[in-house]
């Protein structure tokens, strides 16, 4: 895990009982992007007791995860739902809150919809104080609730950032950087309110565009897990420029955008984008079939991102798009012409991918 990689605590709150694939949807979805998903699956509040006990974890958490369909939920002795005394509590901590409105509650069953007028007055309610101002989302299926979760994370992860989790071996290293980080904040203000100040914070000197760097190109053996053969390679280290690796970065780097509220955004999908680029690297050093069986890692994604945006050629998360004008121009230049000076080269292992027969995982799994 890179030194500024952190992984997220999401509480996903909803009512229960109706609800109970659409909660299991947005768990899956929390795991996928390496986070923490926090729900209470097996002891949904019911009473002040364990109201008590959910606001302790939601002090702990990072983003809070609010799904509203048909139904506003139990309420307490003060009239109030459960699951609105968690939103009222994740609001008054802080804490960013991404809202999953249903677009068609009248599609949605009666066993699982207000019966009460009263109640449903509640629920218009509620729904019109969380959306105020918030990152809202709709949706009116389980792929859709799922999409919009996930871009609701990705957005906020790049516009509200946490303060999350990171490996205990590391913290020492994130702290050192985020003293330098505060250091380099006190030093823009005191600069505004001075003048330009005698003794400025060194930035280290990018590497020159042709300067040589090592790329460990891994097996990617989750390949295997698909239909029928499926090929994966071998350890291997190559060295190249760090400009020769544009234009495959450029074509393989998996990216999506979204609009969020009006705001368009770019996000890219880490597993996809270390396969595709680590596989096309393999190819420019063997004349065999390479597709999907390498990747790199993502740390070694999130150093090239990180030289790309500092050359000028990449735009960092959080932007509309990933790659500038001067970036598209220069991977169509590549295309058309040969350039001598790529020099890829093996210096360590050799390109090899075997073929493995896929095995019947649920067999093997053991739960």
């Amino acid at each position: 895990m890179a030194l500024h990689e952190k992984r997220y605590q999401v509480f996903i709150s909803s009512t229960f009982e109706d609800l109970r694939e659409e909660r299991r949807a947005v768990q899956d979805v929390v795991i996928s992007t390496g986070d923490f998903p926090v729900q209470m699956e097996s002891f949904p509040a019911a009473d002040l007791d364990q109201f008590t006990f959910i606001k302790s974890l939601i002090d702990h958490c990072d983003y809070y995860v609010l799904i509203i369909a048909g139904r506003y939920g139990t309420m307490a002795e003060d009239g109030m739902s459960y699951t609105e005394k968690e939103y009222r509590y994740a609001v008054s901590k802080g804490v960013p809150v991404l809202v999953m409105v249903h677009s068609d509650r009248g599609s949605i069953a009666a066993n699982k919809s207000e019966q009460s007028e009263e109640g449903k007055k509640h629920l218009e309610r509620f729904i019109h104080e969380a959306s105020d101002g918030r990152l809202r989302k709709f949706w009116n299926t389980t792929d859709g609730l799922k999409l919009a979760v996930r871009e609701a994370l990705d957005h906020s992860k790049a516009t509200k950032p946490r303060v999350g989790w990171v490996r205990g071996d590391q913290i020492s290293s994130l702290e050192t950087l985020e003293e330098l980080n505060e250091v380099r904040k006190e030093n823009a203000m005191f600069r505004d309110a001075l003048g330009e100040l005698e003794v400025d914070l060194p930035l280290p000197d990018l590497p020159a565009h042709d300067e040589q760097l090592e790329i460990d190109l891994i097996p990617n053996m989750s390949n295997s897990d698909y239909g029928g053969y499926a090929g994966y390679g071998s350890h291997m280290t190559i060295r190249c420029s760090w400009i020769a690796v544009f234009p495959h970065f450029f074509t393989n780097l998996e990216w999506k955008q979204s609009d969020w509220n009006g705001d368009d955004f770019y996000y890219v999908d880490d597993d996809d984008s270390c396969v595709k680029i680590g596989s096309a690297l393999a190819a420019e050093v063997s004349n065999k079939d390479t597709t999907n069986s390498f990747k790199i890692s993502h740390n070694t994604l999130k150093k090239l991102t990180s030289y790309f945006i500092e050359l000028g050629v990449m735009r960092p998360l959080g932007a509309e798009e990933p790659f500038t004008d001067l970036a598209k121009k220069y991977a169509r230049r590549q295309m058309v012409t040969n350039n001598p000076s790529a020099g890829f080269t093996v210096i360590r292992g050799d390109v090899e991918v075997t073929k493995a027969e896929q095995r019947n995982l649920d067999d093997e799994i053991p739960f």
